[in-house]
């Protein structure tokens, strides 16, 4: 199998891993992290809460696919710096999306991606509910590490 691991360490990842879709927690109650519109999209990004569809709806759609690709990227931005993390997620995101490209040219075709905060047509882990710690823990990456840094998390699902 061609080594997904390897390629995203390619594309400037820092940390990659890849588990099995049985193995993401999904905590529908994490959707209020939506509601409260932290991000500022709820109800206006067609990627977003409501208009994403309900929680059942999108889980059944990662339920879709078997194996998902951890990928991280660990910053120096505080934080607390809402300009920098959003500068900082929108990299991420793109990087994810060049990935992809590179994955279809390899053939995986069928591909879904929860990126960090809303991007373009791509719903985030908290539309999906994700449980991001549990992710992590599964594919032995570090999520909290009180070291100053953020650390921020996209996902791939495929077949």
């Amino acid at each position: 199998m061609f080594d997904l691991i390897k390629l995203a360490l390619k594309h400037g990842f820092h940390n990659a891993g890849i588990i099995g879709v049985e193995q993401l927690s999904f905590v529908p109650e994490y959707r209020k992290f939506c509601e409260d519109n932290l991000c500022g999209q709820y109800g206006s990004n067609p990627a977003c809460p409501p208009v994403s569809g309900t929680v059942e709806d999108m889980i059944a759609g990662c339920r879709r696919y078997s194996k998902a690709l951890v990928l991280q990227v660990i910053s120096d931005c505080s934080p607390a710096d809402n300009m920098a993390t959003k500068a900082e997620k929108h990299r991420m995101n793109l990087m994810t999306e060049e990935l992809i490209k590179e994955m279809n040219s390899k053939g995986f075709s069928d591909t879904l991606m929860m990126s960090a905060g809303p991007f373009k047509d791509n719903s985030c882990m908290s539309a999906y509910c994700v449980d991001a710690q549990k992710m992590a823990d599964a594919v032995g990456i570090p999520c909290w590490v009180d070291d100053g840094k953020c650390r921020f998390f996209t996902l791939v699902l495929f077949n």
